[in-house]
């Protein structure tokens, strides 16, 4: 197991500011940690070098891309059937499924979009006629975007107070952009390589550094919808993730309670879900004794009837680009 890398106030800044922005100049960072541009450049590669930063990227909108629903998908086999049942999944070469395998009580899981009811609808029943599959169940999100909250992950050397930050609740776009090639060609190299300069970008497709900074600030409005970096989480100090799907007693109270999730530290993932729950939540745990503190916080919030908890070891690259597939 990776052992968390030391890392100081400085460092944990520049971290926290391409979390919330990936294209962050090292000027800007160098004016915030009152240090040397030269400085800051030293420190981002030395974080790139120690495995604390393993990648740049800028997150997919598939409801730009005209997907209407992000599902997880539930499965339910014996144990001795999830390997021949998830190679089943990945044979059938169902469009824009990813295959995550164990989680939780469902022997195989699954995240994929679709543009419409009827191809979830079609799909679901396709699986289910899988011999060896016994239950299938489908958990839809409300929205497949902004989901991610890097801001309220919290490591040391930092402390609450220094992150704590106002949550505005972000406008989900849902209408389908209209691109061409080369708008695709952009924000395909943004999505995997996010601090890409705009002249290498306009250098490598053809086009005037001027041609992509325009099409690039289209693209933001409406495909590509946070720009951050990717984290190694055990080099950060986190052991485990706990994923609470949570029921409340009044849907009329959900953005309240919504509201209330985000500001629960190092609950870095939220969103609303339609079917047998009503919100997600991801927490990053430091530490066993986290997981009783998070789980007291959830459950005293007003509104919140029950949470089912999943515990999974924390993933080394975090947040996942589960959609840029979808730009190929």
């Amino acid at each position: 197991m990776p052992k968390a890398t030391k890392i100081d106030e400085t460092d944990a800044k520049i971290l926290k500011a391409l979390l919330r922005n990936s294209r962050t100049s090292f000027t800007e960072m160098a004016k915030d940690c009152k240090i040397t541009v030269g400085a800051v450049r030293m420190r981002y590669k030395r974080l790139w070098k120690d495995g604390v930063i393993n990648g740049e990227i800028m997150t997919v909108n598939p409801h730009a891309l005209g997907f209407d629903y992000a599902v997880d998908l539930g499965i339910i086999t014996n144990v001795e059937n999830e390997k021949e049942v998830t190679e089943f999944l990945k044979n059938k070469q169902y469009k824009h499924m990813t295959v995550i395998g164990p989680f939780g009580r469902y022997n195989v899981f699954a995240v994929a979009v679709f543009h419409n009811i009827q191809e979830l609808t079609e799909i679901m029943q396709d699986i289910k006629s899988h011999p060896k599959v016994k239950h299938v169940e489908g958990l839809i999100w409300a929205e497949a975007v902004h989901m991610e909250h890097m801001e309220n992950l919290i490591f040391e050397p930092l402390s609450e107070i220094l992150v704590s930050e106002k949550h505005q609740i972000p406008i989900i776009n849902r209408e389908k952009a209209k691109m061409d090639q080369l708008d695709k060609q952009i924000a395909k190299i943004l999505s995997v390589k996010a601090r890409t300069p705009f002249k290498r970008i306009g250098e490598q497709l053809g086009v005037s550094t001027k041609n992509v900074i325009q099409r690039y600030k289209k693209l933001q409005e409406t495909v590509l919808s946070t720009s951050t970096i990717t984290v190694n989480l055990k080099k950060l100090g986190f052991q485990a993730f706990a994923f609470f799907f949570i029921k409340v007693n009044n849907r009329s109270k959900i953005q309240e309670i919504y509201s209330q999730l985000l500001g629960i530290p190092n609950l870095v993932v939220a969103f609303k879900t339609l079917g047998p729950f009503d919100l997600h939540g991801t927490v990053f745990l430091a530490s066993f004794d986290k997981l009783f503190e998070k789980t007291e916080q959830i459950r005293r919030i007003p509104g919140v009837d029950s949470a089912e908890i999943y515990i999974t070891p924390a993933w080394e690259m975090w947040p996942p680009n589960l959609f840029a597939a979808l730009l190929d």
